[in-house]
């Protein structure tokens, strides 16, 4: 089995201007994501992005395979097949992509190494898988918190970001076969997936199966201020440029 990680990060972000660069605890946001992945083990790894200060951030990371990216992509998922496609020249073709967002500084090695043999065991049953775990109490009514429900076969029936009973929290790791990849990419943005900034609901529009995998690892994605002080962050600097 082939992996390959793909983190894409990008400058533009409308509520956290320069989001990847502002730095925390001595690092860039960008810089502590890529960290926590190389301590899963996990090889190889690349950072897609379409500026030169993020790809920067990360130059000394031994193994890291820097990659820019245009800056018209409408979506993180876009902007992993262009990286995936500019790889794929060099080190050949994997089996499945794994996405893991530039705004992840918390998320948790052990989660990562769990994914290849999760990925064994449900390689049959789709194409493309995400993460969940239990939807804690505090933020069922936090719109920057995804949700999900499930059907008996842990398939997504449904992601919001409104209060949703039976819903468990999306954990924001995406895999996809190659194949999957490119077909998504070819879609329109659909309804939902414009109403929710949720872009996996372009797959379940189009009636396309994301399965899910239900892991005991919670981790707070960075998407406010607020977030960062959920997380226990207190003082951090804002990128200028």
């Amino acid at each position: 089995m082939k992996l390959i990680v793909i983190v894409p990060a990008r400058i533009g972000s409308e509520r956290m201007p320069n989001k990847p660069l502002l730095k925390f605890n001595g690092k860039t946001m960008v810089r502590h994501t890529i960290d926590r992945i190389m301590e899963s083990g996990l090889q190889p790894v690349a950072l897609a992005s379409d500026s030169s200060q993020i790809l920067d951030a990360c130059s000394n990371i031994t193994g890291l395979y820097p990659v820019m990216t245009s800056s018209d992509h409408k979506c993180g998922t876009e902007r992993v097949l262009e990286a995936y496609d500019i790889l794929a020249r060099e080190l050949g073709e994997f089996d499945f992509i794994i996405n893991v967002q530039g705004d992840e500084p918390f998320i948790s090695p052990e989660l990562l190494r769990q994914l290849p043999g999760e990925l064994e065991k449900r390689k049959n049953l789709a194409e493309f898988w995400t993460t969940v775990t239990e939807l804690p109490e505090a933020e069922k009514g936090d719109r920057n918190v995804a949700k999900v429900v499930l059907d008996m076969q842990d398939n997504a029936l449904v992601f919001t970001r409104d209060p949703i009973g039976c819903a468990l929290k999306h954990t924001s790791i995406y895999i996809y076969t190659p194949g999957f990849l490119r077909k998504f990419c070819k879609m329109e943005q659909s309804p939902l997936e414009k109403a929710y900034s949720l872009e996996q609901m372009r797959a379940l529009d189009n009636g396309l199966k994301l399965n899910c995998i239900p892991l005991p690892f919670d981790a707070i994605s960075v998407n406010t201020y607020e977030d960062l002080e959920k997380a226990g962050i207190q003082n951090y600097e804002v990128y200028q440029g």
